[in-house]
This record gives structure tokens, C-alpha cells and sequence, in this order.
């Protein structure tokens, strides 16, 4: 098999996440692997923040490109990650990866590369923050405290306070579903005993209040006891 011939069983998987326009780095992707040869076995898109080092589209990626023995493909550095531990970790794996803005990178190229861009990113941030903290000073209005924020888009600011609520009712039930767990066999075996020194028994087994507090008051002991009782009709 020539070189060419090998260029051309190349196969790629392409990962774009949102951010920068997914056609934009679709259209780079399928132009870099125009140039390079090869094709594209699959176009994964991902909705998950890059800050979130648990990205479900990711691991996908990974998995088919180990299966078919293909190569990692994304337009940029950021949109594989922006942080150096999971850029990192990714390179670790041994799993080839490319990005289209730096065809000819190195590996060690693509760590230092993605290590700078984290310090610019943290730094860019200090120094917003220090920005709105001085406008704050100064008694100026910011972001959706501003007059004529909402003014025609206020059924926008409803439905977001409708799916914040929900959320946050969501979270709580979880956070409660795992602390009634961990609570259940303790209250069961002292079911005779009084509200604060069932509290004690919870503070001493290390289960923490849905708040996430050590100390059990009798008042949070009994809306325990009434969740659990919930939680079993």
C-alpha cells in the first residue's frame, strides 16, 4: 500500500460543540480532511459547556475513534476542552487527535498551547470582574438591572424564572433523595427515640441535613421523618 492509498482508508470523527457556529467547524473539520484524505466516519455535535470535563459527546467521539481505529478531529483546541487537565487527559490516552486550526501540532504544541489559553481565560476574567466590581461602586446598573432590559422580552424573563424554579426543585429532590437514603436505616432502628436524639444519631453516622449541614435540629428531624413517610406511601 502506497501513501496515498493509506491516506485515503484514513478515518475521521468529527466532534463540534457549540459556542463558534457548529457549520463553521463542520465546514473547517470536512476541509481539513478534504486536504488530509481520508473520510468521515461520524459528525458528533454537542450541546455541553467545554467547562464541563464530563461531556457525554466527547466520550462518544472517543469510543468510535478507538473502535474503528479513526482519528479525534475538532476545529479548535477549546472545542476539545478548556481546561489543560482534560486536554491533557485526552492526549494521555494515546487516542490520535488533530485540530484543524493547528494541522502540524505537536502534542507537547497542544498542551502548551491549551495551558496558555487557560491563563488568558483566567486572567480575562479577574479582570472583568474587577471592571463590574468598580461600575457596581459607582452605583451603575448591570446586566438584566439595567432600565429597558426586559422591555419587550419579558415573557423571555417569565419562562426563565418558570425553568430556574424547576431546576433548582429538581436539584433539592436529588439532594434529598440521597440524604433519605443514607437517613432511612438510622431513623428506622431508633424510631423510638426522641427528635434530638435522633439528631445526634444522624450528626454521628455522618449524614448531612438536605442542606448540607452536620448538625440536626429537632425541627429538620421531623420534616425528615415526614419525607420518609412521604417517600413510602
Amino acid at each position: 500500500m502506497n501513501l496515498e492509498q493509506a491516506f485515503a482508508k484514513r478515518r475521521w470523527i468529527v466532534t463540534c460543540r457549540r459556542g463558534l457556529g457548529l457549520d463553521a467547524q463542520l465546514a473547517s473539520c470536512r476541509a481539513f480532511v478534504g486536504q488530509q484524505g481520508g473520510r468521515i466516519v461520524e459528525e458528533i455535535r454537542e450541546v455541553d459547556s467545554g467547562a464541563n470535563d464530563e461531556r457525554l459527546g466527547l466520550a462518544r467521539a472517543m469510543a468510535l475513534a478507538v473502535r474503528t481505529r479513526g482519528t479525534l478531529l475538532v476545529a479548535k483546541l477549546d472545542r476539545l476542552g478548556r481546561s489543560v487537565a482534560l486536554v491533557a487527559s485526552t492526549l494521555r490516552s494515546g487516542q490520535k487527535v488533530r485540530v484543524a486550526d493547528y494541522p502540524d501540532a505537536s502534542t507537547l504544541e497542544l498542551h502548551l498551547r491549551a495551558a496558555i489559553a487557560e491563563e488568558e481565560r483566567r486572567l480575562i476574567g479577574e479582570r472583568t470582574r474587577a471592571a463590574l466590581a468598580q461600575l457596581r461602586l459607582r452605583g451603575v446598573a448591570l446586566g438584566s438591572a439595567r432600565s429597558g432590559h426586559w422591555e419587550g422580552r419579558e415573557d423571555r424573563r417569565r419562562a426563565g424564572g418558570i425553568a430556574g424554579c424547576a431546576a433548582a426543585v429538581l436539584a433539592r429532590r436529588e439532594r434529598a433523595a440521597g440524604m433519605l437514603e443514607q437517613a432511612r436505616p438510622i431513623v428506622e432502628a431508633n424510631e423510638s427515640a426522641s427528635l434530638r436524639a435522633l439528631g445526634e444519631c444522624l450528626r454521628a453516622a455522618g449524614v448531612l441535613t438536605a442542606h448540607g449541614l452536620e448538625q440536626w435540629t429537632p425541627a429538620s428531624v421531623k420534616r425528615l421523618r415526614g419525607q420518609l413517610m412521604e417517600a413510602s406511601a
